[in-house]
């Protein structure tokens, strides 16, 4: 009986290295079609604003994604940008809400693996990895030499009231002069490295956009821009040279996610 037994036993750990191991996943999840639909350019700006694989999670245990088309949700699995998934053009359209239960203890980094196994299930997705040549553009030096401010440690209460009173009486101020303030943008950020300064950055770009600074502070960054072209110094262009950086176009190969085969709707709950 012994020589058996070893091979059964070798026999199973054999197998049980062979198993996969389970793929993360929520505990409980609903996807419907979105009840109540955000306007097209409120959607369309938290496309732009949201930092690459962001998933909104203000409860420890639970997420919570109001109107998310599929190819955000396709994004945020893959930790991408919208503009790295190639897909129909229908997955920008029709919207979803998801409730979904996390393990406890579940780290945040696993959430991107758990909606990805999401998408696989109710939607049948497939999609594979790839890199393409896009128009994109370099972050670099300025002739004069960087402008950046050192970073910032965190505002207090009262900071954050200043600050806040300060951006509406120049506002006002811009109104009173005529200014044009439709399609104002604006992104602050505290403490940010240049290689994170050019991942916002594609936000205003609408293109890739690479660090070739060479610096490696942290520094305090407030780029502002108009849509409105009848605002002086108002493009990408102008906010990053008076940081003392500019924006070379390059041609530069960029990370995508191509989607194989994915359902217009998801199996039922």
């Amino acid at each position: 009986m012994a020589p058996f037994t070893a091979c059964a036993t070798i026999g199973c750990a054999m197998l049980a290295a062979q198993t996969p191991p389970a793929k993360p996943q929520f505990e409980v999840a609903s996807v419907k079609l979105a009840a109540r639909p955000i306007p097209p350019m409120l959607r369309q700006m938290r496309r732009e604003g949201v930092a690459t694989g962001s998933i909104p999670m203000d409860d420890p245990v639970r997420v919570s994604l109001v109107d998310y088309a599929v190819l955000d949700l396709i994004a945020a699995a893959y930790q991408v940008r919208a503009a790295q998934v190639v897909g129909p053009s229908w997955i920008s359209g029709q919207g979803f809400d998801i409730e979904a239960k996390v393990p406890e203890g579940t780290p945040k980094a696993q959430l991107n693996v758990m909606l990805r196994s999401l998408l696989e299930d109710r939607f049948g997705l497939r999609a594979h990895r790839g890199t393409e040549t896009r128009q994109g553009f370099a972050l670099a030096i300025g002739k004069d030499g960087p402008k950046l401010k050192p970073a910032e440690n965190a505002l207090t209460s009262e900071q954050r009231e200043q600050r806040s009173a300060s951006d509406k009486g120049r506002m006002e101020q811009m109104r009173q002069q005529g200014t044009p303030l439709t399609g104002l943008s604006r992104l602050t950020l505290r403490s940010t490295t240049t290689e994170q300064l050019a991942t916002q950055l594609a936000r205003f770009t609408e293109a890739p956009v690479v660090d070739e600074t060479g610096l490696t502070g942290k520094y305090s960054v407030v780029i502002e821009t108009w849509k409105n072209s009848d605002v002086p110094g108002g493009t990408i262009f102008d906010a990053v040279q008076s940081l003392g950086l500019r924006l070379e176009p390059r041609k530069l190969r960029v990370e995508t996610v191509v989607v194989d085969e994915v359902a217009k709707m998801p199996t039922a709950n």
